[in-house]
């Protein structure tokens, strides 16, 4: 997704574009300044994150932006959801989610693309584990 942003960043100057992220907190957050960095220096990008298990030191506003997961209420009030089209990752979950509610919203499917990834967390274990992930990406028992 951040190789997608840096591609419009550098590219495409005129294409309103949404970045919204969502991670466990502080500590697996990767690439914030970047991602923000690029979305100043394309002009039409802006960054929502959003922390579901926020550390005791994260604060909404300072180290992110929302507490909670990403919703498709969310999306409808917060960006240009008629004209959209939406990149999603993440684990399978979480995907199910979004796009159900995408597509229950009226979203057409054409505007809809997702990409399923594993945590490394999960990822790691998955080989010696079970193999099946929870939505926070640990290895389900």
């Amino acid at each position: 997704m951040v190789s997608m942003l840096e591609t419009v960043a550098a590219g495409y100057p005129d294409l309103e574009t949404h970045f919204v992220h969502g991670a466990l907190n502080s500590a697996t957050h990767a690439m914030d300044r970047h991602v923000r960095s690029l979305a100043t220096t394309h002009g039409r990008g802006t960054v929502n994150t959003f922390y579901s298990e926020p550390l005791e030191a994260d604060a909404a506003g300072y180290s992110h932006d929302h507490d909670g997961f990403i919703s498709v209420s969310w999306l409808k009030e917060n960006t240009p959801f008629e004209q959209a089209d939406f990149y999603l990752c993440g684990p399978r979950p979480l995907l199910q989610a979004l796009v159900g509610g995408l597509s229950a919203a009226g979203v057409d499917r054409k505007h809809i693309q997702s990409r399923t990834v594993r945590t490394r967390r999960c990822a790691d274990r998955g080989v010696n584990g079970t193999g099946v992930c929870d939505e926070n990406g640990l290895e389900a028992h």
